[in-house]
């Protein structure tokens, strides 16, 4: 059965593309078919798609907040794995649907007090467009491009644990080779940041909530 996964913040520049983009890499290269549907205005899936040619993956333009729901089904019936939905915050039409839709919500956090607060705000928003589902998706909170370095990085991330928010247990850190990505298109060359990828992968997978790795 095909999964749906979407990344959503409402505070912009949280690294939703970027997390999207990786996971969809590391899920085609694991010979996962997969699609993102770039819903975001600013098209960052597509423009790093652009010159990409990646084994497996897919990636659609998607702004029509009255027809997703068509491109979701349309989408379902061509054998893809996972589907992956890129989002422009949180106050949309579209973006409920994407929501509603979803298996997991991935919400990514960099740490600052503003992305801690855009955190917050989301899964409140996502709690209550969801509250009345038969079968809720799974929230997650990703420190994601962490400046691991800074002396508030351990407040920050005690701050996420104390509210009791679905904080995954990985951080991937502040890296330049998440920057090349938009530039260059695929996955960074730079080790460091494959490594960081690699440990966001394998949380998601110690805590089974990628269908695809599961099913194998």
């Amino acid at each position: 059965m095909i999964q749906i996964i979407s990344a959503i913040q409402r505070k912009g520049g949280a690294g939703k593309s970027t997390m999207l983009q990786s996971l969809a890499v590391s899920l085609a290269n694991d010979n996962a078919k997969v699609v993102i549907i770039d819903t975001d205005p600013q098209m960052s899936c597509m423009k790093w798609a652009e010159s990409l040619e990646i084994k497996n993956l897919d990636v659609v333009e998607h702004v029509n907040e009255n027809s997703l729901r068509d491109m979701i089904q349309a989408l379902s019936d061509r054998n893809y794995d996972v589907i992956l939905i890129d989002t422009a915050g949180y106050d949309s039409r579209i973006a409920s649907y994407a929501i509603k839709s979803s298996n997991l919500l991935l919400v990514p956090t960099s740490g600052s007090k503003s992305s801690i607060q855009g955190s917050a705000d989301t899964w409140k928003h996502i709690d209550e467009e969801t509250e009345n589902l038969k079968i809720r998706p799974i929230v997650k909170i990703v420190m994601w491009n962490v400046n691991i370095q800074s002396n508030i990085f351990s407040h920050s991330k005690k701050q996420l644990e104390n509210a009791n928010l679905p904080l995954l247990d990985v951080v991937v850190p502040r890296l330049t080779g998440f920057e090349e990505m938009s530039w260059n298109g695929g996955m960074s060359v730079k080790s460091s940041t494959r490594k960081a990828v690699a440990s966001f992968i394998s949380a998601l997978q110690r805590h089974k909530l990628i269908d695809f790795y599961e099913d194998k």
